[in-house]
């Protein structure tokens, strides 16, 4: 039997530096349903987890002057972000990337969620994440539109109607 091969996390020599849009997944470790809930329709109810992880999420801009945020969305068991790298200082010798950037997040989260847990060991987030580079304003818009319907999507997955 041959061995299973894994799809590579990251496009292969692309520079995660260079400016220009990116679609990021981040999943809860074992899928857990930490930040909320469905509420069936186009909606998630964010509990005091997601609520945090959004606010965190929120502080991109300031944190990193070259990143921006487009469009996010927190679901119960995962994060979908547009994140716009720009143009800046020198944005690759500053050492700000994509990877940077979810690293920050996810770190940020845990920590604050093992604060308010109680939990030092609390497992929040999947050890990688998702990407994909987006090229195209097709594209872009697209990713748009899958972010916002999100939830209803999964809604209509769950019964059986996708």
């Amino acid at each position: 039997m041959l061995p299973l091969k894994h799809k590579p996390m990251r496009k292969p020599g692309y520079d995660y530096s260079r400016p220009g849009y990116y679609f990021v997944t981040i999943k809860t470790a074992r899928h857990r349903n930490l930040f909320g809930r469905y509420r069936g329709e186009n909606d998630v109810e964010l509990n005091s987890f997601g609520r945090l992880a959004s606010e965190i999420w929120q502080r991109n801009n300031k944190v990193y002057p070259t990143v921006s945020n487009d469009v996010f969305r927190v679901m119960p068991n995962h994060l979908h972000a547009l994140v716009l790298l720009e143009f800046g200082e020198s944005t690759s010798s500053s050492g700000i990337n994509l990877s940077t950037v979810i690293s920050s997040y996810k770190g940020c989260v845990s920590k604050e969620l093992r604060k308010l847990t109680g939990n030092p060991k609390f497992e929040v987030w999947q050890q990688n994440y998702y990407d994909s580079i987006i090229l195209y304003e097709r594209v872009l818009e697209n990713v748009r539109q899958y972010i916002y319907y999100n939830p209803l999507l999964i809604v209509l997955e769950e019964q059986g109607i996708r």
